[in-house]
């Protein structure tokens, strides 16, 4: 039989890494169609669900570590807690955020049309910036505030933000007043079905899906569904080598994955109103826990692959800077063959990510561990 991977001493698991790089590659294939238009139907059209696989990643990681504070420690260092996800995250974004301003500011010529083919203003570009730095970006474009598109991908990380924030509160608070591990299950559980209704009631048309895409309280589901994850990992309820049940499910969250990102588009009205999203939730979550639980299950050897690794550990700053690169390679090479287009604009994406990742992400990620060696 198949040994299972050795995790790190910090608990780190190489095929999460390969499923990050799984879910961003459903996103590029994603927005693609920014390369490809013109060009027969959509790549991917409901290749976005590779963000509900990251929410699901995310919230698994980072409840891990919280929870384990608590167990080893009775507490959460919040301002080590706060220092950690700033290093993590803020670098590349602000590197991000003031490129693409940027080249909107300096080089209009050249930035991203808007959605409607109207130029938008240095002011908005400034103020889209802002939002997405303080991690508000989600509820400026679900308030129809003017947005610049190279930076309207940044509603997922302002619902992680937003998460971070408060999280540690609830689940410190939950310590404190001694719930049962069955009385957390339950209201994460509560909180997650509270979620599925109040996105289906909110439904009207598909010309409005927009807030329910992208607000916080419309998608939050996710992140708690991997919060649950972590816990029911660390109470020892979902034993690592004695989960060889969850390979049907997570074959099942397989198919789903792949059917919605083949034949969903981003309005479609069986993802929120017939819940579609819930779905989508539970075969992400299925696929997560199977992962972490039966890591000797040989399909599993496919997310420790090294392209897929590859693209995983590089996963953030790709993903933040492909849409921006995206639109501007269509707007300045509209006229010109889509294989071209997709080339220069992966190729420029890709190159960047490689930067991003080897002189913004890992400089800071190294001081940390500096840091936390000398401490």
């Amino acid at each position: 039989m198949a040994q299972a991977p050795a995790a790190s001493a910090d608990g780190y698991l190489r095929p999460l890494d390969g499923l990050r790089g799984a879910a961003v590659t459903l996103v590029v294939a994603y927005h693609a169609s920014y390369l490809t238009a013109g060009w027969g139907p959509r790549i991917l059209p409901g290749g976005f669900v590779g963000v509900d696989l990251f929410f699901v990643l995310s919230g698994f990681l980072i409840t891990r570590k919280l929870a384990s504070d608590l167990v080893r420690h009775d507490r959460i260092d919040l301002p080590d807690f706060g220092r950690r996800r700033i290093r993590r995250l803020v670098p590349a974004l602000l590197a991000t955020v003031v490129a693409a301003v940027a080249v909107r500011a300096l080089w209009p010529s050249i930035a991203a049309r808007s959605l409607t083919g109207e130029e938008l203003t240095t002011a908005i570009g400034v103020r889209s910036g802002i939002g997405a730095l303080l991690y508000v970006s989600n509820y400026q474009q679900a308030w129809g505030r003017p947005f610049v598109p190279e930076l309207s991908h940044t509603w997922s990380l302002s619902i992680e933000g937003q998460y971070y924030l408060l999280w540690p509160f609830v689940l410190l608070g939950l310590h404190r007043l001694r719930a049962s591990r069955a009385v957390q299950a339950a209201i994460l559980v509560v909180l997650m079905v509270a979620v599925w209704i109040h996105r289906a009631n909110l439904w009207t048309d598909q010309a409005h899906y927009l807030p329910l895409y992208v607000r916080t309280d419309t998608r939050v589901d996710v992140l708690i569904a991997g919060s649950l994850l972590a816990l029911l990992t660390l109470w020892g309820v979902l034993r690592v080598g004695e989960a060889r049940w969850l390979r049907l499910p997570a074959l099942a969250g397989i198919a789903v994955l792949g059917i919605v990102s083949c034949f969903s588009e981003t309005g479609d009205v069986h993802l929120y109103r017939d819940y579609g999203l819930v779905a989508v939730t539970l075969g992400a979550t299925a696929l997560v826990a199977s992962v972490i639980a039966d890591p000797a299950w040989s399909f599993h050897r496919v997310w420790s692959l090294g392209p897929l690794h590859w693209l995983g550990l590089r996963s953030y700053s790709l993903y933040l800077w492909h849409v921006p690169i995206f639109l501007m390679v269509a707007s300045n090479l509209g006229d010109r063959p889509v294989p071209l287009k997709v080339a220069v604009g992966l190729g420029s994406a890709l190159a960047l990510a490689e930067l991003s990742y080897r002189f913004v992400e890992q400089p800071f990620r190294r001081r940390r561990a500096r840091a936390a060696a000398v401490a």
